[in-house]
């Protein structure tokens, strides 16, 4: 297994398991740039930690995270990765979201991830 495959291999483990916080101090770069589907993008490692705990903190019970696919190119340092993620909203109402993560990885870390995806789907009714 290529090593940027073992990093993104790695990067999925954590998150199923449910420990973003972990995934992002192991593979977030310290300068690393994240952009939100159409929001204005978050910069820094730290940034990004204080606001995935912020948006954890808000849920009675931590997402639940799925890849569907990944894949690696090792030639450009690039890993997509498809998700499909379970969250119960405040109110209770059981929410899926399908979402692209496009990474850019150098020297072991995601340098750049963005997140693409097209609204919530309500499971509750």
């Amino acid at each position: 297994m290529s090593e940027l495959r073992e990093h993104v291999s790695e990067y999925i483990q954590l998150l199923e398991a449910g420990d973003s916080i972990a995934a992002m101090q192991r593979f977030y770069a310290d300068d690393v740039v994240l952009f939100e589907n159409r929001e204005m993008a978050r910069a820094g490692r730290e940034n990004c930690m204080a606001f995935e705990r912020e948006q954890l903190s808000k849920q009675s019970s931590p997402p639940r995270l799925r890849a569907k696919h990944s894949a690696v190119d090792e030639t450009t340092g690039r890993a997509y990765v498809e998700w499909v993620i379970r969250f119960v909203t405040p109110e209770g109402r059981d929410m899926l979201l399908e979402e692209i993560a496009a990474q850019q990885w150098s020297r072991g870390q995601i340098t750049e991830e963005r997140f693409y995806y097209e609204g919530f789907v309500d499971e509750s009714d």
